[in-house]
């Protein structure tokens, strides 16, 4: 289905695009949608890659805690409350972890307050499977 999108610009910027697009034999609805579409898979690429870092960070930090079966499962459980309710406590108790371990921190962690799925993504690695292009 089809929608529409409204946005408020000046005379001058309108009339200005409408004639730049005309010159160029463009249509003006066709270079927004492309925009706004390339806008869009920009984005998308880049929190599908910090999302793929915030696993292998957490799969890194299971190594250094000496592997799955050593990492502390009440842990998990509280960071798991604090990835729903409160982020940055959550951030908070991942760093935490690396300064009472005297690990470095990888940098992707400061994504994690970036909401839910990111968080998450960084306790699954902590949990999980090695990534594939770690094995």
């Amino acid at each position: 289905m089809d929608a529409n999108l409204q946005i408020r610009i000046s005379k001058e910027l309108k009339e200005s695009f409408q004639q730049v697009a005309k010159d160029h034999n463009k249509d003006t609805s066709t270079l927004i949608r492309d925009w706004i579409s390339a806008y869009v898979a920009e984005h998308q690429k880049v929190d599908e890659e910090i999302a793929a870092d915030l696993y292998k960070a957490g799969y890194q930090l299971q190594v250094a805690l000496g592997g799955r079966e050593r990492v502390d499962k009440e842990l998990v459980k509280q960071l798991q409350e604090y990835s729903l309710t409160n982020q940055k406590e959550f951030t908070h108790q991942i760093l935490a972890i690396y300064l009472d371990h005297d690990l470095t921190l990888p940098s992707c962690i400061s994504k994690t307050y970036k909401g839910y799925a990111f968080s998450q993504m960084f306790l699954l690695g902590l949990i999980g499977d090695s990534p594939k292009e770690v094995e």
